[in-house]
């Protein structure tokens, strides 16, 4: 007899199971009732809090996936405990994308961490990649912010159930996300506020949903770091951005790179030896760039004033002209149109 979603949720309201309980009750039992019975549980009101969880979810617009579900994202059954249940909302991506999960530091650089995200980032989704990433503030959110700009799909994966988002910025985000054609995914249900064990936990979804990892800006400790071990435990590429050896917030990616953990990333073209990066679109503009079009080279701050922006966003815009061959890099920090 198969067992039903209702059944597996309510297994897995019965007491301190984990995932792996969970599954190995449905596996080796055929009811419920059987299973509980082997674990030594009370049925008690199992089912009726099963009943609950379905309805919250169809009012909150969340799909409960569980693992013998044929929605069940395949490329988690490769890694090791995975979650006996997804709870998701907005679309899955198809099993065919390629996917990238983008990590880092919450306290990124706002002069390198954010615009190295974004460029990259960019690029990945106008390759038509999936980004994947933790909701959390830094890094993550920039990935996140980054694909929805470019018209890209990508998955937050939280450690809250999904009704329980906070703080109000990333809740906020996470509707962008499943309203945009991406999803955020967890694995606690409804109701479940995060609790300190569940960002580490979380970090083997991120990892697992992916084809490839990336760490862009990590302290010597932090989840980052994690997701990176879970990454080679998981066997999949691990890729770490280099960065100041005077900034802290690069210590946990050079550690990497020095220590031969992680391969080194310095262009968004590197991971074409690990996931199908479709060509971007040509524009074919060969028009000026405005602010560079004087045929002089200009400093970043002069072009900051030109472009009316802060120095951050011009050194990310200047990133991709140059990626793109418009800007040719000078010494002493100076940029010329190169169109």
């Amino acid at each position: 007899m198969a067992w039903t979603l209702r059944e597996i949720i309510a297994l897995s309201f019965a007491g301190k199971l984990s995932s792996a309980d969970v599954r190995q009750c449905v596996l080796r039992h055929d009811t419920l009732e059987a299973a509980l019975e082997a674990i030594g549980r009370h049925p008690m009101d199992l089912l009726d809090q099963g009943d609950l969880q379905l309805e919250q979810c169809s009012n909150e617009g969340i799909q409960p996936i569980a693992f013998n579900d044929v929605r069940y994202p395949a490329r988690l059954f490769n890694i090791t405990n995975f979650p006996a249940l997804l709870y998701v909302k907005g679309k899955l991506p198809l099993e065919t994308a390629s996917a990238i999960a983008v990590v880092g530091t919450r306290s990124c650089t706002v002069h390198y961490g954010k615009p190295v995200t974004e460029m990259f980032v960019e690029e990945w989704t106008r390759s038509g990649c999936v980004i994947v990433s933790g909701l959390a503030n830094g890094i993550d959110m920039i990935a996140h912010e980054t694909s929805l700009r470019f018209g890209g799909r990508t998955i937050a994966v939280i450690a809250s159930g999904i009704n329980k988002i906070t703080p109000i910025i990333a809740n906020k985000l996470s509707d962008r996300i499943a309203d945009n054609g991406g999803c955020v995914v967890s694995e606690h249900a409804c109701g479940i506020k995060a609790q300190p064990p569940y960002f580490p936990a979380r970090n083997r979804i991120i990892s697992g949903l992916s084809d490839a990892v990336v760490v862009v800006e990590s302290k010597s400790k932090g989840g980052a770091l994690i997701t990176a071990d879970f990454a080679t435990k998981q066997h999949r590429p691990l890729y770490a951005i280099p960065g100041p050896i005077t900034s802290t917030r690069s210590q946990g990616c050079n550690t990497l790179i020095r220590e031969r953990l992680a391969q080194c990333l310095t262009h968004p073209t590197d991971l074409s030896r690990v996931v199908t990066l479709h060509p971007a679109p040509s524009a074919q503009d060969h028009s000026p760039i405005s602010g560079l079009d004087d045929g002089e080279p200009h400093l970043i701050d002069e072009l900051a004033e030109r472009w009316q922006c802060n120095i951050s966003e011009a050194l990310s815009r200047l990133m991709q002209l140059e990626m793109e061959g418009k800007v040719r890099h000078l010494p002493g920090q100076r940029y010329v149109g190169t169109v």
